[in-house]
């Protein structure tokens, strides 16, 4: 069975490589913007898979430009009808659909207060976008598969050109040209080893940290709404406190790691995970891989590092394609999981 959320991913690098020429100019004047206004910190406005790529924006902005970002509860402002004080402040709503009347609610009380307003929306037509000073298109055309995938890494690729854009950093702006090409390559990877073990388990963490963790989030929801699988995200500074109690042998736990200072301590978890018996599988940049095979039960392909800021899009975009084909070797139709609709809106 060839799904949608099988096409739609494979259909990414091409997608970005359109993204990149397509909102350069946008970004570059938003970019600006922050510059000459240059907020006191920043927000973001996002449910579901949006808000692991918001969770990555916060990595992103805190790392790389010392911007203090908060995830927005829109039910202070929904529910409980809050004004929030967020004079300069940058906020950032990300959507698929840009339907959803709690996002849409928030981000006008954000620009009545006085933000700079961004929606990185795939919808340009959408009530979210028409709110936005600034509307940054994802370019992932329609997307049939209720479970998102291009939607989800075309928004890491466009925040990513967004802080590179802010920071003129020479080094992360050269990364972005190369990155459709290494999204091919992962697209490539054969992780059928994982759909072996994944085929008959009911329960599992995914584990990374910093850049990583957000990747996380995001693959413990699609084992959950595509595969059964009941899955938790942990950074790997959290796993070791309450989460460690339910190790034990041949509990499958995946662990993303990048090429960044959170390389060394994840690999000494990992270590630590594989010794007490429990099925690592692990997915590292290519070059790692000959020091990982006492770290892990699996190793997961990956290609070489690009950078730690785009290593977890090509882990996501390997994973995405394991993940419709695990559903399907558990007899789920990824395309449409249980219970779930393509727009979710809440209030």
């Amino acid at each position: 069975m060839s799904s949608h959320m099988h096409q739609e991913a494979l259909s990414v690098p091409d997608l970005v490589a359109q993204q990149l020429s397509a909102n350069y100019a946008v970004l570059t004047e938003l970019a600006m913007r922050v510059h000459a206004q240059k907020p006191l910190f920043a927000m973001t406005i996002a449910r579901g898979s949006s808000d692991h790529a918001a969770t990555f924006a916060k990595y992103l902005l805190e790392t790389q430009m010392g911007m203090i970002t908060a995830s927005a509860a829109p039910s202070v402002v929904t529910i409980y009808k809050t004004k929030l004080f967020l004079k300069n402040c940058l906020v950032i709503a990300i959507s698929q659909s840009g339907e959803s009347p709690d996002l849409t609610e928030m981000l006008s009380a954000a620009k009545e207060a006085g933000a700079i307003t961004v929606a990185f929306v795939n919808q340009q037509d959408s009530p979210l976008a028409e709110i936005a000073e600034f509307v940054v298109p994802l370019g992932a055309g329609k997307e049939i598969s209720v479970a998102a995938t291009k939607s989800y890494l075309l928004t890491l690729s466009a925040l990513v050109q967004f802080v590179a854009l802010l920071k003129q950093d020479p080094l992360m702006l050269q990364v972005l040209t190369q990155l459709p090409a290494a999204l091919a390559e992962a697209a490539s990877m054969d992780w059928t080893k994982a759909i072996d073990i994944y085929r008959e388990k009911t329960s599992t963490f995914v584990v990374a940290r910093g850049y990583g963790f957000p990747i996380a989030q995001e693959a413990a929801l699609k084992f959950k709404e595509t595969a059964r699988i009941h899955a938790e995200a942990f950074s790997g500074a959290e796993l070791l406190h309450g989460p460690f109690a339910l190790i034990e042998k041949d509990f499958p736990l995946m662990m993303f790691i990048q090429h960044d200072a959170s390389l060394e301590g994840m690999m000494t978890l990992a270590k630590r995970m594989h010794d007490l018996g429990a099925c690592v599988l692990l997915a590292a940049p290519k070059n790692e891989e000959k020091k990982l095979h006492e770290y892990a039960s699996v190793i997961l392909p990956m290609p070489s590092a690009l950078h730690p800021v785009c290593d977890p899009l090509l882990v996501i975009q390997a994973f995405y394609l394991m993940m419709s084909e695990l559903a399907v070797a558990r007899g789920l139709n990824p395309d449409v999981p249980t219970n779930l609709s393509k727009v979710t809106k809440t209030w």
